[in-house]
């Protein structure tokens, strides 16, 4: 143990050689910081050409907020609030801290494909000493230690895994140490190779007990009074979903008078062991089909229910994403549904997969409008769900009562918007969705004919005349009450209005009597659907249908 200590040792940064600034101090116990104006300052060690990085400090945070501890560059906000930290070509940036919640955050030399700071859901804790480490491996994937134990490791996101180059031949940015809203550091680590977990948990002998890893914690509560401008109660509660219903017409549009008959077609079958496959088509309107998978499991004893899974923005692979046959990790969670005894039905929505029209580009929007100029792409997502349930309840193996749907990204507020107007879906799980129309801006305003993922035309005057639209998305996501709703977020991407959104769509679940019947979550990481997370779904559905 001593030999391993006095190498790890050997890779410390010496702090008595960095420069003072903003008048930190030097103690008996380390540097001294006050205030975010105090730093520490001096050359980072030359990491040009290895494999493999720890970053290693040994903090005491007086406060919790966004502090970075250990870092070589400066993180970015973007205009939606978003914490960029994007690698560089000819030096390697590294930051490790917490975010604005205290949960531990870090990133080196780039967060697999993701422009964003890792952030994981365990809190460093204040007015005491914590060992912080991170490795990224010679594979591309970080792993976050606290205390000597692993709390948190990317190796399942979808976008990790990323090997690129250390190249570190440019002067950029010095070594920074600091605690921006006071505290002490001490034992500054920079490592140039993966240090082993038996290392990571000798080197913290002495630190407090190691946390358990948070895999999801409940969003926070941040109530609002302007969010509900009259209070909601059970009584008031029909006259605030009329007033939201009309906002939905006027920006989502109105749909077609006429409900044609699914009419559908089988159109090819597969054994896949536990389950079918079935690629079906199914009749949402005159002279339009929509081609979609049904995965049906083998062991069922009577009718079961019934799961819509709605994926996100793809290139044109559409429902493929949805039942694994794109081969893109965290995407297949139809297989998922099916395997846990969930009949599955993964769709090609309008503009995606074999709805692309000829010539026309994924997400093209102009042959839509053209047609229905009064209407909106997300009405007809929402229509056509519709006409799915209309034709999962007619099969012999559905039973037509428990119909649920789950969606991630543009699947994740498509799912919101659904169940919002289809009260058939008795559960829903939409996951990663874009939470706020003004924040997101154009966002949600493309013109009519713009090929983007997103559009609700009559939403852009308002956007861009600044004015308050007649429908907030707490609004109409509370219009799923009382039924059972799960919405989750990756901690990092700090969603606009996430918190918010919570604290107005429980008001409305508290006044109709079933607070329980809703949950917003956080999950490490980033825009993600990843394994723990879709287990946590499943077992939503199983208690809920």
């Amino acid at each position: 143990m001593i030999l391993l200590l006095t190498f790890v040792l050997a890779q410390e940064v010496d702090l008595e050689a960095l420069r003072l600034l903003g008048g930190a101090r030097r103690t008996p116990e380390g540097l001294a910081f006050e205030g975010p104006l105090q730093a520490a300052e001096g050359p980072s060690p030359t990491l040009d050409g290895i494999e493999a990085m720890t970053v290693a400090v040994w903090v005491k945070p007086l406060r919790r907020g966004e502090q970075l501890f250990v870092h070589r560059g400066t993180p970015e906000t973007a205009p939606s609030g978003d914490r960029l930290f994007r690698p560089q070509p000819d030096w390697v940036n590294f930051v490790l801290g917490t975010d604005e919640r205290g949960f531990l955050m870090g990133t080196i030399h780039g967060n697999g494909r993701m422009p964003f700071i890792f952030v994981t859901l365990n809190e460093v804790p204040t007015h005491g000493w914590s060992r912080l480490v991170l490795v990224k491996d010679a594979a591309g994937f970080q792993h976050f230690y606290m205390n000597g134990a692993l709390v948190c490791s990317d190796r399942e996101a979808a976008a990790a895994g990323v090997v690129r180059p250390f190249r570190d031949t440019a002067p950029g940015e010095p070594l920074r140490v600091s605690v921006p809203l006071g505290g002490s550091v001490r034992g500054v680590s920079i490592v140039p190779r993966a240090l082993s977990p038996e290392e990571i948990r000798r080197d913290a002998e002495g630190a407090p007990p190691p946390p358990a890893p948070v895999e999801l914690r409940d969003i926070d509560l941040k109530p609002r009074p302007d969010l509900w401008p009259e209070p909601v109660t059970a009584r008031s509660w029909p006259g605030h979903r009329e007033r939201i219903l009309r906002g939905m017409r006027e920006i989502f549009g109105d749909g077609p008078s006429e409900k044609l008959p699914p009419d559908p077609k089988v159109l090819s079958e597969e054994d896949r062991g536990t389950y079918v496959r079935r690629k079906v088509s199914i009749q949402v309107q005159a002279d339009d089909r929509m081609p979609a998978w049904l995965l049906i499991p083998k062991k069922r004893a009577s009718r079961v229910p019934a799961v819509v899974c709605f994926y996100g923005t793809t290139r044109g692979q559409g429902k493929d994403t949805t039942v694994g046959l794109t081969g893109e990790k965290n995407r297949g969670f139809a297989v998922d549904m099916v395997e846990a005894g969930f009949v599955a039905l993964a769709p090609d929505y309008l503009r995606d997969g074999e709805r692309v029209r000829p010539g026309r580009k994924p997400y093209d929007s102009t042959d839509f409008y053209a047609a229905f100029p009064d209407w909106s792409i997300h009405g007809k997502d929402t229509w056509d769900t519709m006409r799915a349930i209309d034709y999962l309840q007619s099969l012999d193996v559905v039973d037509p009562d428990r119909i649920g749907m789950v969606g991630h990204s543009y699947g994740g507020h498509s799912t919101i918007f659904t169940a919002a107007v289809e009260p058939r879906i008795k559960a829903a799980w939409a996951n990663g969705p874009v939470s706020d129309f003004v924040q997101h801006g154009m966002h949600w305003a493309t013109p009519k004919g713009g090929g983007s993922s997103q559009s609700l035309p009559a939403m852009r005057p308002y956007l861009l005349e600044g004015r308050r639209p007649p429908i907030t998305f707490y609004e109409v996501t509370a219009l799923i009450a009382p039924r059972a709703l799960v919405v989750g977020q990756a901690v990092g991407e700090r969603r606009p209005m996430e918190e918010e959104n919570h604290a107005a769509v429980k008001a409305v679940y508290e006044a109709l009597g079933v607070p329980a019947r809703v949950r917003y979550v956080w999950y490490p990481g980033d825009h993600d659907f990843p394994p723990h997370v879709r287990r946590a779904a499943v077992d939503f559905f199983k208690r809920e249908l």
